[in-house]
């Protein structure tokens, strides 16, 4: 079989060439590809034409929504002998990023490893690293540096959507070389880079054991997509919780400096403005931190000089997007924006922190909070007192963040159902009192998949809560019967529908779904259980 192909690269550049411009061009005149495993290949630009295949597409936008970046490339299809990653120029000279796939290529792949979909999609995480980091417009072709970067994106991204850390090596070993060479590291040096990134993102997201290297208690294995996930190019995985708002970004010159951006680096707060106290920010940033550290939830607070022409809710949901906040499929991040030099201030809210958050409304206090504090804070000695104000106004926030459960608990409405039925029993049998700390099934985090049979519930007895609908969040309501055969309502935010890779829910189309339970029903009644709905994947 050929070679599987990762491109990051062009050949080396002619040294005669020095503008940036003759570099592209060089790039993309030759088209030259690195494979994953070291040989070069070349393909012609103009063979590059074909629409991406779906199945390849597909698995492409998944693994986006879990970077939380936009895609700064596009997908075709080729000879190439399975995927590449290149340069191209238009018709117009202007040269594009861009992955190209063989139509083969996820059967070919998957062949390699014995049938896993994780090989693939390491695949494709791989090549998107070599244009997000921006290897491929560099002269000098591949180097050994620059595949190590690739592989550890690789591992990840591939934690994130749930892979176990053998599967997210798995490719690297069955195709790579045992030898280095001046392009590529040897297999084990990027199985050990893949085994970086994969416990870097699993120590992020806090409260696991990122030791073991397995799949995350809260996604489904490799296995469990069946023939139909398999086909779209990876498992039946939660989507992501919080991309930005549409059409929305944030200019490179605007976010915080490298090594200033929070969490990813250590830090849950910056200042711009240089205003607020120390060591007032200290402390707030070792409970953030512990927050993040026990309970996965991240709240990151900025304080800016200037939005660069866009609202406040714009930065905070693009700044969102950039830094990539809280659990991917539960939503419980956030990103606080304030700019008091010009009057705004907002809180982009993942969807499941944005429920426990309802109560509360930081928006608001943190205006009130540059009216009363910012004529003090612009005097010499700084906000001083002032920051513990700025503060407290997440307080509310953070009490019913680190009260909540983050971890999805049951991977069924029905195993949910049976083991509070067998509680419930108990009771019975025991009659002792109730237990709010062990008896009580609303609250949980669970994952349920099923078919939408109405895009508008029915209110009333054993249907959808009429005061829960509208308000301020307003929700709306959606029926689904689940695969083990429950009617259950799914509370939907307006702002959910956007932010899925699959878009708004279809009726009659079957999801995977994640949430947090709201009510238990009865099937024997025809009473509907009811979740608040954080995420859903299509499948």
């Amino acid at each position: 079989m050929a070679a599987l192909l990762i491109g990051g690269c062009g050949k080396a550049d002619d040294p005669s060439k020095t503008a940036s411009a003759a570099r592209v061009e060089a790039i993309a005149s030759t088209l030259q590809a690195c494979s994953y495993d070291g040989k070069p290949v070349q393909a012609a630009a103009s063979a590059l034409t074909g629409g991406a295949p779906q199945d390849c597409a597909s698995a492409v936008t998944r693994i986006m929504g879990y970077t939380g970046l936009p895609a700064n490339f596009v997908v075709v299809s080729g000879p190439v002998p399975n995927a590449a990653a290149v340069i191209l120029l238009d018709d117009k000279r202007v040269p594009r990023r861009v992955i190209a796939f063989n139509p083969e290529f996820m059967k070919a792949a998957e062949a390699q490893v014995g049938g896993s979909v994780w090989g693939p999609i390491s695949i494709m995480a791989h090549e998107i690293a070599h244009h997000l980091s921006g290897h491929t417009i560099v002269p000098g072709g591949s180097r050994p540096e620059i595949e190590l970067e690739a592989d550890k994106f690789s591992g990840y991204v591939l934690q994130k959507m749930g892979a176990p850390l053998a599967d997210a090596q798995r490719m690297i070993m069955a195709v790579g070389s045992n030898h280095g060479s001046s392009t590529h590291p040897p297999k084990n040096q990027r199985a050990e880079s893949i085994r970086q990134g994969w416990v870097e993102s699993c120590t992020q997201l806090g409260g696991l054991d990122c030791r073991s290297g397995g799949a995350p208690a809260a996604s489904p294995s490799a296995s469990s997509g069946g023939t139909a996930a398999a086909a779209r190019g990876g498992p039946a995985l939660p989507s992501v919780a919080v991309p930005p708002i549409a059409n929305v970004s944030v200019p490179a010159r605007t976010l915080p400096t490298p090594g200033s951006t929070p969490f990813k680096y250590g830090r849950f707060i910056v200042d711009e403005t240089g205003r607020l106290d120390p060591v007032r920010v200290k402390t707030m940033e070792q409970r953030l931190y512990g927050l993040a550290k026990n309970a996965g939830v991240e709240l990151s607070i900025l304080v800016v000089n200037d939005l660069k022409g866009l609202s406040a809710n714009d930065y905070a949901w693009a700044m969102m997007r950039q830094l990539r906040v809280g659990k991917l499929d539960v939503g419980n991040g956030a990103v606080a924006v304030i700019a008091p030099r010009q009057h705004q201030a907002a809180v982009a809210f993942g969807p499941g922190l944005a429920k426990e958050a309802e109560f509360s409304d930081p928006n608001k206090q943190l205006l009130q909070w540059i009216d009363a504090a910012w004529p003090n804070c612009e005097d010499a000695d700084g906000c001083a007192g002032w920051t513990d104000a700025l503060l407290s106004s997440f307080n509310g926030t953070l009490f019913w963040a680190e009260r909540s459960r983050w971890t999805i608990d049951y991977q069924s409405l029905g195993q949910l159902l049976d083991h509070y039925n067998t509680i419930a029993a108990e009771r019975r049998r025991t009659k002792r009192p109730f237990n709010p700390d062990t008896d009580q099934p609303n609250g949980h985090l669970i994952r349920v998949s099923g078919r939408i049979t109405s895009l508008k519930s029915s209110t009333g007895f054993g249907q959808a809560n009429a005061r829960l609908l509208g308000g301020k969040l307003g929700y709306t309501a959606v029926n689904m019967t689940t695969t083990d055969g429950h009617d259950l309502v799914l509370y939907v935010a307006p702002r959910l529908a956007p932010l899925m890779p699959s878009g708004a829910l279809k009726n009659g189309a079957n999801y995977t779904a994640v949430g947090r339970l709201h009510s238990t029903g009865d099937k024997a009644s025809k009473q509907a259980s009811s979740m608040w709905l954080f995420s859903y994947d299509e499948i």
